[in-house]
């Protein structure tokens, strides 16, 4: 087991619905659990190699609720990372570091090991307004939740014992694909949150 920490912008987008039922422990909007995740790591370290600067991308798909397993995952390493640091990044995505974030926890939701790709990561944040971008595999567009009347929705989300993130921003993912052998689904007007984390700090 490693030692590992880090510091991150977050930005997620998935199937359901606004709010996502699934943080309510309830059974997902469609049944299943699509999700298109970025991490922009500001600081972090594991066993000694720094993880400051560089991104990590995972994208999931569950048939059903995520504690009833059967999961795909990818996970996307940054392309900038050494080989050192691609390592570090693929033991934590993978849930092989320990505890920490989601990583570990949905290791053992999954009907196979996270396919692992080094490629390009585009992350951008601003306001409530965010993208991602994983190369070929995978990207979202996620921005404000526009009401009837044409406002923005101001909306957060607090989570005290989350373990993906416990204050969130909710948005809306205007769009969003991922295509591999494993994993393939669109996202169109779903929910979307952004957040700042913090594992094992």
């Amino acid at each position: 087991m490693s030692k590992w920490w880090f510091k991150s912008e977050y930005i997620e987008a998935c199937n359901c619905a606004h709010g996502c039922p699934c943080n309510l422990t309830q059974i997902p909007t469609h049944g299943g659990c699509n999700a298109v995740v970025g991490y922009n790591i500001t600081e972090g370290e594991c066993d000694g190699v720094d993880l400051g600067g560089l991104k990590l991308g995972y994208v999931a798909s569950w048939p059903g609720p995520i504690h009833k397993g059967n999961g795909r995952a990818v996970l996307i390493i940054d392309e900038r990372a050494s080989a050192e640091q691609r390592a570090a990044l693929a033991a934590i995505g993978a849930g092989r570091a320990g505890p920490g974030g989601c990583f570990e926890i949905f290791a053992s939701t999954m009907a196979a090991p996270p396919e692992i790709v080094v490629g390009p990561i585009e992350f951008e944040r601003e306001g409530k307004r965010g993208r991602l971008k994983f190369g070929k595999i995978a990207e979202a567009t996620v921005g404000p939740i526009i009401g009837d009347m044409g406002d923005e929705a101001n909306a957060r989300m607090l989570l005290p014992q989350g373990f993906i993130w416990q204050d969130a921003v909710i948005g809306n993912t205007e769009t969003g694909r991922a295509k591999t052998r494993h994993v393939d689904f669109k996202l169109d007007n779903s929910n979307a949150f952004f957040s700042d984390v913090a594992y094992n700090v």
